[in-house]
């Protein structure tokens, strides 16, 4: 009967994970309200946490092994794989912010900003996808769009140290 619970729970929360699931409502909230940095990032791991749980175990298979891909360099691999996970989940806004860091680290940045954008428009509040598109616009010159996107990250995580020091030094930039 124990068993029974546990594969219950197991797979109940399995279903109602990545960027839909429930929990990451009150996560939010604490971290909008955080103003310690421990807190905000322990708030953040279990944030990142539930946005890496796929909606079913062939798609988290095959995000798992494009993450071990793109942690060892394999960089084309990790690209084919989680090319495979969004067409296979296409609402997972993980698989799209994970292929959008692998363009952004062999250089391609448009490719990398069409899949910010996807995930941005499953998941508006992903600030690993505003912060690796603000980093994308400070490459590019553009320090007023990066201005946009630190305000923006500024408006979930307020204690956001890194977005405060890179919105003042824009500002100092552009006075």
């Amino acid at each position: 009967m124990k068993r029974l619970i546990i594969l219950i729970i197991l797979f109940s929360n399995f279903a109602q994970a990545d960027q839909k699931d429930e929990r990451l409502i009150e996560l939010f909230n604490k971290l909008f309200l955080s103003t310690n940095n421990m807190e905000a990032s322990k708030l953040l791991f279990n944030i990142w946490d539930i946005w890496s749980i796929a909606d079913n175990q062939e798609t988290q298979i095959i995000f798992d092994e494009a993450n071990k891909s793109m942690d060892v360099g394999e960089l084309d691999n990790a690209i084919e794989l989680f090319t495979k996970v969004v067409k296979q989940s296409p609402e997972f806004a993980e698989g799209w912010n994970k292929r959008a860091t692998v363009y952004f680290l062999k250089g391609e940045l448009n490719k990398s900003i069409s899949d910010i954008e996807k995930t941005l428009n499953l998941e508006p509040r992903h600030f690993g996808a505003l912060d690796g598109l603000a980093e994308i616009y400070l490459m590019q010159d553009d320090l007023v769009g990066a201005a946009v996107i630190y305000r923006r990250i500024l408006e979930i995580i307020p204690s956001s140290k890194k977005s405060q020091d890179r919105l003042k030094l824009i500002n100092d930039l552009l006075v």
